[in-house]
């Protein structure tokens, strides 16, 4: 793995080109989440390249623009409504296609990826990602400032260079972090009069869509034959929870897959920590078992599920926490760190 020193520079770096570089739109910031993002899923925790095409980096783009096309309220509590603006100049030209597409799918990306327009979205998309942040996004003061992949100029592909998957992977709570507050005051800087003093940007711009978590409710009562996944006691009326089982403060990621139907109370207990390994054991095995019954229905009712990304996802985050020592929920206020074999199962899905 990349020495400390090398991490230290990493986010050195990272920083310095949040802080000094040219930013004329959010692609930049949109392009810094992708990477870290597709680090996550499609990634290992060592030191060796990953190439990572366009046209993955636009799919990026589309989930992250998707909920920012839609209109904001404004702040004047008046009934206009208003996309934000994500650039110095006209609208950016992603969020365009992305507020047509909206249109023609009724605002469902679940429609939209399984529609015809899809491809030709994803390359209009892919267009602007080439042309704008790609080859631009490491340029600080006019010097070139290659450390995340090599500045070619042109193709539909990069190469993360070694030990930056590896940090991504690794600091992704604090590059996040960094990224989505850097896109978050951009964004306000250029929709002061829209937005006011008091609006929750943050919310709005990377937040989970809880609309649409009602909908899931009857599919998990029915694959949980209605019991809370944690305690497996009977869920009654309105106890019903919907729980990100990775926490969506770990990695925010709206998979089908990563919902699990609790108690109220568990899911307070649970709050923002990993379940311990015997609920990983049941999630795995549940995902091996139900895994294309949920995708199917998941599909059926408009929601988006990547049995694969999930599983990369789950096994990520508990990995960390593994590296870490550190703990996990079991019930009630009881927490225990993970034990050796805590991904038995789960190695059977990732791999």
């Amino acid at each position: 793995m990349p020495s400390a020193e090398s991490q230290i520079h990493f986010l050195t770096n990272l920083q310095r080109l949040l802080s000094e570089g040219s930013f004329v739109s959010t692609y930049k910031y949109a392009l810094l989440m992708a990477l870290a993002d597709i680090a996550v899923e499609r990634g290992s925790d060592d030191d060796r390249p990953l190439e990572i095409s366009t046209r993955l980096i636009a799919e990026k783009f589309i989930d992250y623009y998707w909920r920012q096309s839609t209109p904001f309220v404004s702040a004047a509590g008046s009934e206009q409504l208003d996309v934000l603006r994500q650039n110095t100049g006209k609208q950016a030209g992603i969020i365009r296609v992305l507020v047509e597409a909206r249109t023609k799918h009724d605002g469902s990306l679940v429609e939209a990826r399984s529609s015809a327009n899809w491809r030709r979205m994803t390359v209009k998309v892919d267009s602007f990602v080439r042309t704008m942040p790609l080859w631009k996004l490491q340029t600080v003061g006019g010097q070139k400032l290659d450390f995340l992949y090599d500045n070619v100029g042109r193709g539909d592909q990069i190469t993360l260079k070694p030990g930056v998957v590896y940090c991504l992977r690794k600091h992704y709570p604090m590059v996040a972090d960094l990224v989505k507050g850097a896109w978050a005051r951009y964004v306000r800087r250029f929709n002061g009069d829209l937005l006011g003093e008091q609006a929750d940007l943050g919310d709005f711009l990377f937040g989970s869509e809880r609309a649409n978590l009602g909908v899931v409710v009857p599919i998990l009562q029915e694959f949980q034959h209605g019991e809370c996944f944690y305690c497996r006691r009977p869920l009654k009326g309105d106890t019903a929870h919907v729980d990100h089982f990775i926490p969506w403060s770990r990695y925010p990621v709206d998979l089908g897959h990563n919902f699990v139907l609790a108690h109220a109370k568990c899911n307070g207990k649970k709050s923002d920590r990993l379940a311990a390994d015997e609920h990983l054991e049941r999630w795995a095995i549940r995902q091996q078992v139900l895994g294309a019954d949920m995708t199917a229905e998941f599909k059926r009712q408009g929601i988006i599920s990547d049995t694969t990304s999930s599983a990369r996802i789950v096994n990520w985050a508990y990995n960390q926490t593994y590296d870490n020592h550190g703990l996990t929920w079991v019930r009630a206020d009881e927490l225990r760190v993970l034990r050796p074999e805590w991904n038995r199962s789960l190695d059977r899905l990732v791999n």
